[in-house]
């Protein structure tokens, strides 16, 4: 009797050991070996089907006999591939005596990536991002998670520096060669390709002059020896809008062709160079040069990078490149050059003092306190610079501008600032009504925004220690926004955050490869780095693809309006109708332009806005004029204060009959002839 017992006790206890393997392989291996393949099978099904069927994806109304076509690839893909893994395992086996599990687990971690596939694939589906945007976002997030895991189990831990040391030496020019050769080829063709889009865009004839015109002027006018001069802004002066020095010290390269496609193509360049600085930053902190590569490749890749560099131009466009680079010279430890890059960056716009302020904040909270002193001369240089500014550059010493000689964007914040008291009333409100902002800051659209500009990055900064205090001040900026356009990648007011979320990946992953955690779940430091560096890519090249500008999606959009990738025939006859009128104008003469036309002949020293000022030619987009703007220029054409030159359509060049000596100002206001489309500071 006991000796049954005894049986049957051995039996139950080897059939719950059985299960317990079978279960502990299916999730370690055996479930990705079956599921690969499926997913691989009904991926290439509905890939042959094409686009038409691509869109049942989204609906999953297949009919049944659909659905038993589709289930043949899938049978076919999961036999062919248990045949073959089979077949391996069994050389394996007799030639190496490798037992099962182990060859399974390493199967798995190669055909693991095979599981991404269909959410790959539903990133074809058209519409997806502008439909479905967070469905997009999610899927994109399920790409990098799964190549991510993937390269952590089969990417090897080993060193590149092991091996004889003749042979080490030589691999290491070879890797140093070939990494800046992948990185500059990365600058040149991100610098290539949205040069041409946003010239093309240009010729299209969707820029305007604010802001592209404007700053198009201000080069003009300092190279000419009026600082930051600009006719279409108040006073004259871009002080009254933003304080960017940096332009005067650009200006000189105007002078090699100076039109706004110069500018553009500037801008383009510009931010094409924040490759080596990236690369140079990962490579420091990773100490790995592929994944340094890589890390260049999701800056490259960044849709809200596409977004501000396909916005006509802005300075505040350019402050990613100089911050990433004062970054780099921080974390490396190379002080002189700290400070020098610093006072680069401080001249871009008057608010970068604000930001790098932050900086300092983390330098004086670093363990150790070596970076105390640093930290806090940082925070004192900034404020000094921007008291003065404030104080003697600007229209207006108020800290969002809100006086009344300046473009104001205080009512970006107009829910926060009842009554319209500035920046007094906006601290009022955060502090006797912390729960109202944290609801505004939490709006759906605002999380979107945030998501697209941290996914990317594998949600990195915001795990790198002390350093994720540098991304408060642009996410309060753009969250607590009201007005759409801050608190989204299709304009510049992203450049707040991301020199500081490039900066905080390598830092974050770093500290996360060597942190208590990995090492308490037994993670391999090495090949966590290159897990993460992957997942990060995989989920660039995914958010990329439907809301970045390199290739046409639905979501992208450069400003306000979808960006002209290729121009039709009479998009080119009206370019080349308004260059050649343009050229007409005397360069000396006052001119009046209408906002879109206005890019077209920024470069001279009197150009206004049509209505401003007096002005001795009117070139307008009569669809432009509105309301009684639209009935004094009919009333002007007809009594004959107007003769008109030319005429294409709704474009036309007029020249007026008389003028007042000196072309004064008229009493109207730029925010009388635009409305509030100008104000976009």
């Amino acid at each position: 009797m006991k000796d049954e017992r005894g049986r049957l006790t051995r039996a139950i206890d080897a059939v719950a050991t059985g299960f317990a393997r079978l279960a502990q392989a299916g999730l370690s291996y055996l479930l990705v070996l079956l599921l690969a393949p499926i997913f691989a099978g009904s991926a290439i099904w509905y890939a042959r089907g094409g686009i038409k069927r691509l869109g049942l994806l989204d609906t999953n109304k297949l009919r049944f006999e659909d659905q038993l076509a589709a289930a043949v690839p899938m049978g076919v893909t999961v036999g062919a591939t248990l045949v073959v893994l089979l077949a391996v395992w069994a050389v394996l086996r007799w030639r190496r005596g490798l037992p099962f599990a182990r060859f399974g687990a390493a199967a798995s971690a190669w055909l693991l990536p095979l599981l991404a596939v269909p959410f790959a694939l539903s990133l074809f589906q058209k519409g997806i991002e502008k439909e479905s945007p967070v469905v997009t976002l999610f899927f994109a997030a399920i790409i990098g998670v799964i190549t991510g895991v993937s390269a952590y189990r089969v990417l090897p831990s080993r060193p590149l520096d092991e091996g004889d040391a003749p042979v080490r030496v030589g691999l290491d020019r070879l890797y140093e060669a070939l990494s800046w050769a992948a990185v500059l080829a990365m600058g040149v063709a991100y610098g290539w390709f949205f040069t041409k889009l946003s010239i093309t865009n240009h010729h299209a004839l969707v820029s305007r002059t604010i802001d592209l015109g404007l700053y198009d002027n201000i080069f003009y006018q300092s190279i000419h020896g009026r600082p930051l001069a600009c006719t279409f802004l108040k006073a004259g002066y871009h002080g009254s809008a933003h304080f960017d020095p940096i332009l005067v010290l650009l200006s000189p390269l105007y002078l090699l062709y100076p039109r706004a496609e110069f500018i553009l193509g500037l801008q383009s360049v510009w931010i094409a160079s924040g490759v080596i600085p990236i690369f140079l930053i990962a490579r420091s902190e990773l100490q790995s040069r592929p994944l340094g590569v890589m890390l260049a490749a999701v800056y490259a890749l960044h849709p809200a990078l596409h977004g501000a560099n396909m916005y006509e131009f802005h300075s505040l466009t350019l402050a990613c490149v100089p911050m990433l680079w004062t970054l780099w010279a921080l974390s490396t430890n190379r002080f002189r050059a700290y400070w020098v890059l610093l006072g680069v960056s401080l001249l871009v716009r008057e608010d970068i003092p604000l930001m790098m302020s932050m900086v300092g904040v983390t330098c004086t909270l670093l363990p150790g306190g070596r970076l105390r002193r640093l930290g806090l001369v940082t925070i004192g240089v900034c404020a000094a610079y921007f008291l003065i500014v404030k104080a003697f550059f600007m229209t207006s010493s108020g800290i969002i501008m809100s006086g009344p000689e300046a473009y104001s964007y205080a009512y970006y914040y107009a829910e926060l600032i009842p009554g319209g008291k500035g920046m007094g009333g906006m601290l009022l409100s955060l502090v006797t009504n912390p729960t109202f902002a944290l609801r505004h800051a939490l709006e759906r659209e605002k999380l979107l925004f945030l998501a697209t500009i941290f996914l990317p990055l594998a949600l990195a900064p915001f795990a790198a220690r002390s350093w994720r205090l540098t991304l408060i001040y642009g996410i309060a900026f753009t969250t607590l926004a009201t007005r759409t356009a801050v608190f989204s990648t299709h304009f510049q007011y992203s450049n707040s955050i991301l020199p500081f979320a490039f900066f905080a990946t390598p830092v974050a992953i770093r500290q996360l490869s060597e942190g208590t955690l990995a090492k308490a779940y037994g993670l391999d430091a090495a090949r966590l780095r290159r897990g993460l560096v992957v997942a990060a890519l995989f989920t660039s090249l995914g958010v990329s693809f439907k809301f970045g500008g390199i290739v046409d999606n639905e979501a992208f959009r450069g400003g306000f309006a979808r960006v002209v990738r290729e121009l039709s025939e009479q998009q080119r006859e009206h370019y080349a109708w308004v260059e050649a009128t343009a050229a007409t104008i005397p360069k000396e003469a006052r001119v009046g332009v209408t906002n879109k036309l206005g890019p077209h002949v920024s470069n001279r020293q009197h150009a206004y806005f049509y209505g401003q000022h007096a002005v001795e030619y009117v070139f307008v987009d009569e669809q432009e004029l509105k309301a009684d703007r639209l009935k004094r220029h009919r009333e002007d054409v007809n009594s004959g204060k107007l003769v008109e030159l030319a005429r294409r359509r709704s474009y036309a060049l007029f020249r007026t009959k008389e003028v007042p000596e000196g072309g004064g100002d008229t009493d109207e206001d730029v925010t009388q002839v635009l409305g509030d489309e100008q104000k976009d500071p």
